[in-house]
C-alpha cells in the first residue's frame, strides 16, 4: 500500500511554528473574555449561549490577528456573510469547537448544526489527499441522506484544490479542555480527522521587572572629599591674660 504523505509537509518551518502557537493562545485569549462575558450574564437558566457565539467568534479572530505576519496568509470574506476565512498557502484554517468534552473518538467529529451555505463551504474544501480510503465508512443504516455529497468531491491529488485544515477543541466557561489540529474531510454530518495533532498551551511567563536601585540623594552643599588638615587648639583665655 502506497504510503499517505505526511500533511505537515503542506507548511514550512516557520507556518507549522506560527500555527501550532497560534491555535492554544487564540482559544485561550477567546476563554478569558468570554468566561467573563458568561459570568456577567449570568442566565437565570444556565444556558452558555453568550460563553458559545464569545468562543466561535474570538477565537477565529485571535487566530487571525496571531497569523497576519505570515507572507502566505490572507482572508477571504464569504460572499453574504460577515464571516472571514483564514488561509495561510494553499490551506483553509476553520476553528471549530466540539461542546464541553472531546469525543472518546477525537479523530471523528459530528456536527449537530450545518447551515447549507456552510457546508457548500466545507464540501469545496474537504481534505482528501490525506484520507484513508473507508477509515470512517459507516454502516448503511447509521449513514446520513446528506452523506452523498462527499461522494462528489474532487479526486485525490487535484493540485488546484484549496485543503481543509480544522484546529477543534472542547471547552466550558471555566476550562479549555483538548486541542487538535488536522486535515479534515466532510462526509454527511461528520468532520473526519487524519492524524490528528494535539496541542498544548503554555502561558508565556511574566516578564521579570528589573530591580531598581534605590535612588542616591543629589549632590548638596559641601558634598565631596575634604583636604585633611592638621588641627590646631585654640589658646584658653587664662594663658592670654598670663602673657599681657
Amino acid at each position: 500500500m502506497e504510503e499517505r504523505p505526511d500533511w505537515r509537509e503542506e507548511f514550512s518551518d516557520e507556518e507549522l511554528a506560527a500555527i501550532r502557537s497560534a491555535i492554544p493562545n487564540a482559544i485561550h485569549a477567546s476563554q478569558e473574555r468570554s468566561a467573563r462575558a458568561h459570568t456577567e450574564y449570568a442566565d437565570p437558566d444556565g444556558d452558555q449561549d453568550v460563553y458559545g457565539v464569545g468562543m466561535s467568534r474570538g477565537a477565529q479572530k485571535e487566530l487571525q490577528a496571531a497569523l497576519k505576519g505570515l507572507d502566505s496568509y490572507r482572508e477571504q470574506r464569504v460572499q453574504g456573510t460577515r464571516r472571514t476565512l483564514t488561509f495561510v498557502g494553499d490551506t483553509l484554517l476553520f476553528l471549530q469547537r466540539v461542546g464541553k468534552k472531546m469525543p472518546r473518538n477525537h479523530r471523528r467529529f459530528r456536527l449537530s448544526y450545518l447551515p447549507e451555505q456552510r457546508r457548500e463551504l466545507l464540501e469545496k474544501t474537504s481534505n482528501v489527499k490525506y484520507t484513508e480510503p473507508g477509515l470512517f465508512d459507516l454502516p448503511q443504516e447509521e449513514a446520513d441522506e446528506a452523506a452523498n455529497l462527499s461522494d462528489v468531491l474532487d479526486i485525490v491529488g487535484d493540485a488546484g484544490r484549496v485543503t481543509l485544515f480544522v484546529p477543534y477543541y472542547s471547552s466550558t466557561p471555566f476550562s479549555v479542555g483538548s486541542m487538535f489540529w488536522a486535515p479534515a474531510r466532510l462526509r454527511g454530518r461528520y468532520l473526519e480527522f487524519t492524524d490528528p495533532e494535539r496541542l498544548t498551551y503554555v502561558k508565556e511567563p511574566a516578564a521579570k521587572q528589573e530591580k531598581r536601585e534605590a535612588p542616591r540623594p543629589a549632590a548638596g552643599f559641601a558634598e565631596g572629599e575634604r583636604p585633611r588638615t592638621s588641627a590646631k587648639l585654640r589658646p584658653r583665655p587664662e594663658d592670654q591674660k598670663g602673657r599681657s
